[in-house]
């Protein structure tokens, strides 16, 4: 896969305050094509999909969109279940690619899976470095 820019996952404020922003979302998803957004009635609840890693292991993932886009997505594994003494995890068990206070409303569904893929190699990291969180890291 080609590397994408964060830029090319955001919308612009005029995209993000849209009647049609759903429209965009789903064009800025289709980078990630095992994703696919979920809903309940007429209502986007969420995304499911899976990432593949650079070492060939794929992690399932749902993306829950409460009061989506004024709050940061909530980020679960889905049919897997990382390591109980991995960093970078909410107390609910969700995957921290972010805090609440960084999250802006014209960033993207699609911004949130890139930023879980990043997260995911570096999980596979602190796997086989002896529990190093590669990088710099943040307080939750």
């Amino acid at each position: 896969m080609a590397e994408i820019e964060a830029a090319m996952l955001e919308l612009t404020a005029a995209q993000a305050n849209s009647a049609l922003r759903w429209s965009y979302e789903q064009e800025k998803l289709k980078r990630f094509p095992a994703f696919r957004f979920v809903r309940v009635g007429t209502n986007i609840t969420g995304a499911v999909g899976a990432l593949d890693t650079q070492v060939g292991n794929t992690y399932g993932v749902r993306v829950e969109l409460q009061n989506f886009p004024f709050a940061r997505p909530s980020v679960f594994p889905r049919d897997w279940t990382p390591h109980p003494d991995v960093p970078h995890r909410f107390n609910d068990g969700s995957i921290c690619v972010m805090r609440s206070d960084q999250w802006r409303t014209h960033f993207t569904v699609a911004l949130v899976i890139a930023k879980v893929a990043i997260w995911l190699g570096k999980y596979e990291l602190w796997k086989r470095n002896g529990h190093i969180w590669p990088g710099l890291g943040q307080r939750h």
